[in-house]
């Protein structure tokens, strides 16, 4: 049920004391120096004498699909938000858990007939069949798609999928197999995914030439149920809006979204180029936008993990 705007202000005045100020951004990546990068496992892995090259700051795996080839990256939430600056609290190890119970149902404290239709597929569907999607793209309306991010409930944690076009030619592989994982999805959930986001995947798929299409699973949009909810209440339903005031998490410097499509046309040119200082530059920049999507896909879980536990 919605919250009236003053329980709704009592509410946020206690999550503005328990923000986690020491939450890890994009540009905060994006400064860091790159001798030193982490490994998928953990592991501190350092780059050899060449030049500093995307397997170096993101580590993940060329994938071939649709007769071409694109780079995965799979990382645990934990992997993603940092410990609390105590030292005492595992954010990323904090949501997987309450996801864990909430959405698994021991802690969920709402049925279908206590939600609007257009979220009921949440408690409807297997908990592990649930995936989260966002996508980056090249700028406007019918440009092309660069980054698919995905996340889903897989046992011991969250874990978060990233589809990446390493140029242009990528855009049709990274697609085919985002399809292939959807076909097994039992829900799809976005953040004004039924308006931008799945139509932008199903244009550009077809402009890549790929028209054989699983069907759509059950999809929940977010957006709507922020909008019913918040309305009136917040001063805007963007998704970190939402973050802050629900998820009691903030982001600091994070990278705007009217800056990736520049960041990334820079990373193409970059990456065909000699200059190392640019190509360094520019994968700061891409591991910006790889966190800013993954950020937002763990901020949907954290805010279906409050609305099924009757918290907001």
């Amino acid at each position: 049920m919605p919250l009236s705007p003053d329980l709704f202000k009592r509410l946020s005045a206690l999550n503005r004391r328990r923000l986690a100020d020491g939450l890890v951004t994009g540009r905060d990546l994006a400064g860091q120096s790159p001798t030193s990068p982490v490994s998928s496992d953990g592991e501190s892995t350092a780059p050899g004498d060449g030049p500093l090259v995307l397997e170096d700051l993101i580590p993940g795996r060329e994938q071939a699909a649709f007769g071409g080839r694109y780079y995965l990256i799979d990382r645990r939430a934990e992997d993603l938000l940092p410990a609390s600056t105590d030292g005492n609290a595992d954010a990323g190890g904090d949501l997987a858990a309450r996801y864990r119970h909430v959405v698994g149902g021991a802690g969920r404290a709402v049925g279908p007939d206590d939600l609007h239709e257009g979220v009921r597929p949440l408690v409807q569907a297997d908990p592990p069949a649930i995936v989260y999607l966002d996508i980056e793209t090249c700028g406007l309306a019918g440009e092309p798609l660069f980054l698919v991010g995905l996340l889903a409930w897989e046992e011991p944690s969250l874990r978060v999928r990233q589809y990446l076009a390493r140029d242009y030619a990528e855009e049709g592989p990274l697609l085919a197999d985002v399809w292939q994982a959807l076909a097994r999805c039992g829900c799809l959930v976005t953040y004004n995914g039924k308006t931008f986001d799945m139509p932008t995947v199903g244009a550009r798929s077809v402009a890549c030439g790929l028209f054989d299409l699983p069907p759509m699973p059950e999809h929940v949009d977010l957006l709507p149920e922020a909008r019913r909810r918040w309305r009136g209440v917040l001063p805007d339903c963007r998704l970190q809006t939402v973050e802050q005031a629900i998820c009691a998490r903030r982001r600091r410097g994070d990278i705007p979204g009217c800056d990736i499509p520049a960041a990334y046309h820079d990373f193409v040119r970059a990456r065909q180029s000699g200059d190392a200082r640019r190509r360094r530059q520019s994968l700061r920049r891409l591991q910006a936008i790889l966190h800013h999507n993954a950020l937002d896909l763990l901020t949907m879980a954290d805010l279906v993990s409050h609305i099924l536990s009757g918290g907001c």
